[in-house]
């Protein structure tokens, strides 16, 4: 009984960095804050599947799906698919 009583606590209560969380968006939420950050040209943070975060300002959309995102220190062109996506914050 205990030791189910700890994982069940583990499981509610512990942080797990490799778990996703609840914060991700909708692809047609990604698509509209992409979109609305390249007409207004802001800054968004974007957020991948695999954890990786980027910077930067989205300079073309490419296709349905598929935008230009340049870097932070203006050097780096990025070609993001919003399928990759799993949260995009506006700045």
């Amino acid at each position: 009984m205990k030791n189910s009583l700890k994982k069940i606590y583990h499981y509610l209560f512990d942080y797990d960095n490799n778990k996703p969380d609840g914060t991700n968006q909708y692809s047609s939420e990604i698509l509209t804050l992409l979109t609305m950050a390249m007409h207004n040209q802001k800054y968004v943070l974007v957020t991948f599947q695999d954890g990786q975060s980027e910077i930067g300002q989205v300079n073309q959309q490419l296709s349905a799906q598929k935008f230009i995102l340049r870097s932070t220190n203006q050097k780096l062109l990025h070609i993001v698919d919003i399928n990759y996506l799993i949260r995009v914050d506006l700045a």
